[in-house]
């Protein structure tokens, strides 16, 4: 989940839908095929089940457009929940308030009598996700760790697609109510940590502050996955796997160390390095070619000397962190004894990428949606490969995990990794990527091994 403005974390994977009864175990299913795959280390934003037409909450089902007609009393609800489908799975950019109002059954000026405008509604999407996800945390007493979970589980479930609308479209709100719904997540944050003391009261304040944001992270993770989770059991199973973990030792945060000097010569490297950063922190909409040119001390018309336009920047920033990520996966199997080696590094290699690269894991993230067709077809297809190969390596340690609960934990560890890289709190603690590297061994049950070299 996001912490500091321009610095939210969370990337999620995009599973490749598994098919028969083998999915059906532990309360897990495969969600029928399709949808848009987009951003991060492999990532699809999840549509969500039902139509756009369904009401808000969980197990609503699918339904047939409203009649013109009719004026229910819960229609605003019902634009709501068009709304918070039509934004995770498109993408506030690309959703028009006529598509939301087709999506309910109605006109265009019977959605403006609810709603003044999309921001407004963006705001209304954004909040009642947030505070029906996060209402799992408060029910339990304090130290009541599996309640905890498990309602937390649920709710998590009910609104699985707010890691997408948090960190990708929340953006796009005014300062002050991104500021206000930044404080909810922090209070809850706290709620959340204040558990972990009750039920571990050992449990160092670094510790506890690492294990409660990786829990939110597990709820996150569901909204980049197109596995059907029928019960919340195995999402529970990983929560408290992630708030029991006894992670080594962290040191203070470094917000304030200074930033290195050296810059690249190449003019080229500059810019696209710049374009990264800006895309990360400002979103790619927001960016202009004058804004990356300022960045490295020239105008703006003579980016033109090394890249065609400002969808050239997006798309060789994301197609150099996907390959990047092949590149790991080449010189991880090389030298790997066993597939439990292989992914025990691959694990650690991913660590290491995310932390060092931030802003390029901001990016594969949260814009690529902005990448133009035939470079976001090709994308989604590097990303599928590369998860396929994660899935390969993890079937074969444990033939007898189902694939859908295995696409969950994959999805599960690059989430938890991606939003703690991106978290300054938490990426700049000394031997954060060795409390990683313990997290993600335990979600994919693996046996921890001597950390890579």
């Amino acid at each position: 989940m996001r912490v500091e403005v321009g610095t939210e974390p969370g990337t999620g994977v995009e599973p490749l839908a598994p098919s028969g009864a083998a999915a059906t175990k532990a309360g897990v299913k495969s969600a029928a095929s399709g949808g848009t795959a987009v951003a991060g280390a492999g990532v699809e934003t999840a549509a969500p089940g039902g139509t756009a037409a369904a009401a808000a909450g969980p197990g609503a089902g699918s339904a047939a457009p409203l009649v013109r007609a009719t004026r229910p009393r819960n229609r605003r609800e019902l634009i709501i929940a068009a709304a918070r489908e039509l934004f995770s799975r498109d993408g506030y950019a690309n959703a028009a308030m006529s598509d939301i109002a087709a999506a309910v059954g109605i006109g265009p000026s019977a959605l403006y009598r609810h709603f003044g405008g999309k921001q407004e509604l963006l705001h209304a999407v954004v909040t009642e996700a947030l505070d029906s996800c996060l209402a799992g945390l408060y029910p339990a007493g304090p130290g009541e760790l599996d309640v905890l979970v498990r309602d937390f589980a649920e709710s998590a479930l009910a609104r699985r697609e707010l890691g997408v609308l948090w960190q990708r479209e929340a953006r796009h709100l005014p300062a002050e109510q991104y500021a206000e719904l930044t404080r909810r997540l922090h209070a809850a944050r706290r709620t959340l940590a204040g558990q972990l003391t009750a039920a571990r009261p050992g449990l160092d304040p670094a510790h506890t502050e690492l294990l409660s944001w990786g829990t939110l992270g597990v709820a996150a993770s569901l909204a980049y996955q197109r596995v059907e989770l029928t019960s919340p059991d195995l999402v529970a199973r990983l929560m408290h796997r992630v708030a029991t973990s006894v992670p080594p030792g962290l040191g203070e945060p470094r917000l304030d160390a200074p930033r290195g000097t050296l810059r690249h010569r190449s003019r080229r490297e500059a810019l696209l390095a710049a374009a990264t950063e800006l895309f990360a922190e400002r979103g790619y909409a927001s960016v202009s070619l004058e804004d990356t040119g300022a960045a490295v001390g020239i105008a703006g018309q003579s980016i033109y000397h090394h890249f065609a336009s400002k969808h050239d920047l997006l798309a060789t920033a994301v197609h150099r962190g996907v390959e990047r990520l092949w590149v790991d996966l080449a010189e991880v199997l090389a030298p790997a004894r066993d597939h439990a080696d292989a992914l025990r590094h691959l694990v650690w290699r991913y660590i290491r990428m995310a932390l060092v690269s931030r802003h390029l894991v901001t990016v594969i993230a949260t814009e690529a949606e902005h990448l133009q067709e035939a470079d976001r077809l090709r994308t989604r297809q590097f990303q599928r490969d590369y998860i396929a190969e994660w899935l390969q390596l993890l079937h074969a340690v444990h033939p007898a995990m189902t694939p859908a609960e295995a696409r969950v934990r994959v999805q599960t560890v690059l989430t938890v990794v991606n939003d703690v890289a991106r978290t300054p709190r938490l990426a700049t603690r000394p031997g954060i990527d060795r409390a990683l590297y313990q997290l993600g061994c335990e979600l994919l049950e693996l046996e921890t091994g001597p950390l890579p070299e």
